[in-house]
């Protein structure tokens, strides 16, 4: 190449440079790194997305969405929201119309100004419609603020959202209440890799006791009504399924075949009642009969349909009499709600409901196959269980026993793989991982893993939500 050609290419790749250094700043005028806070984004179905985030100050916003991650050619753009001082400058943003199974890229645009820095931007990929396969990570239990590696880790795994089942944070807050709950969030939500997570992964959260209110806390909790509220503002969910100001916030969503029930097993929670080790009167997790009905629907619509059921459970599933960590007066697992939990296993037994269990609260990993949680009234297998916990919490054991293990470290995640090609069955593997991306042993050096299928198909005998009334009710 002669030097003049030399000279002419540098010339011109310097004046391309410059180009589009002024298109930015004239056209398309960069943020500083102090106009948001944090974004993340949820409620992600086939068509539609919620985007969830912070201003520092008052400011007029709108989220830019394309498939082109770089030019964002083809964007679209959002309405505009206010946010303001009196609500804390948060702010949420429904995307719809989307196109099912796309990744989309998305960018903050506060005051006219688009953001070019990480914090203002991220990725989600919608669903596919029908059937299809996927991965999912959960976890819980993780200190308020985590740095921990996990997040990362998690992110890695590039599953196609991430669930938090409960203690998103250690807060316990029984005063200060909405100063404490914004607090809170404000410092999960801003600490590096969660932040990463939470913008690059559809994110997915149903609290526990310690992120709702203070340890084993219900329907007592001195913030509950600030609590649910903050939830609904901070939190970018799927549609509630009561939309009373104060209600359980349970939720339900569809990834392809397979149904997702969040339980709300908090805010409305009544604890049993103890003389010594004599129980004087029962409680209930689910707390009102209607509460509990919608859940029994739920369960009748997704085998009416042909799909599963995963139900985020939260508190441990096993515990009972027999079981190795069985105290006399439970009250914050299942094992201290015998007659709830029996006619919640009746209903899956009588009915057929093909369905898993994924909780959290006690710290670790722990995998049954079913043949621990058979607690119904009729001759059948229990419902395989998936404990994944903790995020970076301490490590403990709680209820019991399990098939397959468990172990309790620090450090530890869950990942479920879907493997749906349309047939008459979903199937299901169950992996427990630590904070590097190694699968978790138990005790005797066996990996905590499991595989199972779930037949489905549609039926229509269920279709009729009468059959509710001829179901024993707890209440």
């Amino acid at each position: 190449m002669n030097k003049t050609l030399r000279n002419g290419l540098l010339v011109s790749l310097a004046a391309v440079t410059i180009g589009f250094a002024v298109y930015f700043l004239f056209y398309h005028a960069n943020l500083d790194d102090t106009k948001v806070a944090y974004v993340l984004t949820g409620g992600v179905t086939t068509n539609s997305a919620v985007v969830a985030f912070k201003t520092f100050e008052a400011s007029k916003v709108r989220v830019e969405v394309s498939t082109d991650a770089v030019a964002y050619t083809g964007a679209r753009y959002s309405d505009y929201v206010q946010t303001s001082e009196q609500e804390r400058n948060l702010g949420k943003i429904y995307l719809d119309s989307l196109s099912p199974d796309t990744r989309y890229y998305y960018r903050l645009e506060v005051n006219d100004s688009v953001g070019m820095f990480d914090g203002y931007s991220g990725t989600f990929r919608t669903h596919q419609e029908g059937a299809f396969s996927y991965k999912l990570a959960f976890g819980a239990c993780a200190e308020t603020g985590s740095e921990s590696s996990i997040f990362t880790q998690i992110e890695s795994e590039n599953p196609l959202f991430y669930m938090n089942i409960g203690d998103l944070h250690y807060g316990n807050i029984d005063d200060d209440c909405r100063e404490n709950f914004a607090e809170h969030y404000y410092e999960v939500f801003t600490a590096e890799p969660q932040a990463r997570l939470y913008r690059n992964t559809a994110f997915v959260y149903m609290w526990d006791d310690h992120d709702y209110g203070d340890n084993n806390s219900g329907i007592g909790a001195d913030c509950r009504e600030v609590a649910l509220d903050s939830y609904k503002k901070f939190i970018p969910h799927y549609d509630l399924a009561f939309q009373k100001e104060v209600a359980p916030i349970s939720q339900t969503f569809m990834v392809g075949r397979v149904r997702f029930l969040l339980t709300d097993l908090r805010s409305f929670k009544i604890e049993p009642e103890y003389l010594g080790c004599e129980r004087t009167d029962r409680g209930t997790n689910f707390g009102t009969t209607e509460h509990l009905r919608w859940f029994k629907q739920q369960m009748l619509d997704a085998k009416a349909a042909g799909q599963m059921v995963v139900w985020i459970s939260g508190i441990p599933f096993i515990n009972g009499e027999n079981g190795p960590n069985y105290v006399c007066d439970e009250d914050d697992d299942w094992g201290g709600f015998p007659e709830e939990r029996a006619e919640i296993s009746t209903f899956v037994e009588e009915h057929d409901i093909p369905m898993c269990i994924l909780a959290g609260d006690a710290h670790m990993v722990a995998i049954d196959d079913g043949s621990n949680s058979d607690y119904g009234q009729l001759e059948g297998k229990g419902m395989p269980v998936f404990q994944a916990a903790p995020l970076d919490r301490y490590g403990s054991y709680k209820g019991g026993p399990y098939s397959h293990g468990f172990s309790a470290e620090s450090g530890q995640y869950g990942l479920m793989e879907i493997e749906d090609n349309g047939g008459d069955e979903i199937c299901v593997q169950w992996t427990a991982k630590d904070k590097a991306g190694n699968v978790v042993t138990n005790s005797a050096g066996d990996a905590i893993t499991f595989r199972f299928c779930e037949r489905v198909g549609a039926d229509e005998t269920l279709s009729n939500a009468s059959v509710l009334g001829r179901i024993k009710t707890f209440f």
